[in-house]
């Protein structure tokens, strides 16, 4: 069994079990260790819809190298990122809601909630809509805009998420959109007032905690066994892969 390809396909359930799904429009890429190659879904498909024989290969020049047909042209962002970035293991692109209502305010995430620290000094807000993305050099003008940070807004679009792997990767795009639901909520509540927030010793604290190994690893199994519960049929496509 090839395990990351288990990842990925579990991941894109996951994240539309969370809310995660943007129609056709999002998109998740998981780079092959030590090779110049990622796995993603079909051009076309929701995260719903994947299964195992949906899976394509393709290297960084968007060529498929294996699977049933075409891969989205946006994926010049993931090839971006992954040019720049070595320590990328995975990309992750969605519209979610709750981030497209934040930066349509003008604000930044703020640190506010514990489970989402590990945004603490590392995301970035990226106003400059440009509309549809699908040249290379939309990719290495968005890879500039993260630089070494782990999220990026895009303003009036939805985020850009990365990780060391499927499972960071996808814990951090779950959190990232319940962060901006959080503070959204708080600055309504507020009225105008300044919000509390963690700051500090103690949000990289927390930070370095809900990054480690360990959490990623029971965050991951507890989204896959409610995904499985929700969807038994998904551990049989898992096990053909």
């Amino acid at each position: 069994m090839d395990e990351l390809k288990q990842e990925v396909l579990a991941a894109f359930h996951i994240l539309d079990s969370q809310g995660q799904n943007a129609g056709i429009a999002g998109h998740l890429t998981a780079r092959v260790p030590g090779g110049d190659s990622f796995w993603c879904h079909g051009y076309g498909q929701g995260f719903e819809e994947v299964r195992a024989a949906d899976l394509h290969q393709a290297d960084m020049a968007l060529r498929v190298l294996s699977g049933p047909g075409r891969i989205n042209p946006s994926l010049v962002i993931h090839t971006g990122l992954y040019a720049a970035r070595p320590d990328i293991g995975c990309v992750i692109h969605t519209h979610s809601p709750s981030a497209v209502m934040l930066t349509a305010t003008g604000s930044d995430l703020l640190p506010l909630f514990q489970s989402a620290l590990m945004f603490a000094g590392d995301c970035a807000t990226h106003t400059e809509y440009e509309g549809i993305i699908d040249t290379e050099e939309t990719g290495r003008q968005l890879a500039a805009a993260l630089g070494p940070r782990r999220a990026l807004l895009l303003a009036n679009h939805g985020t850009l998420v990365v990780g060391r792997n499927v499972r960071e990767a996808v814990h951090c795009a779950i959190m990232l959109d319940e962060a901006c639901r959080i503070q959204l909520g708080a600055m309504a509540a507020a009225c105008g007032r300044p919000l509390r927030r963690v700051e500090g010793a103690t949000a990289a604290e927390a930070k370095r905690f809900l990054l480690s190994d360990k959490v990623l690893a029971l965050r991951w199994n507890h989204y896959l066994h409610r995904v499985l519960a929700a969807r038994p049929w998904l551990a049989e496509e898992l096990a053909k892969l």
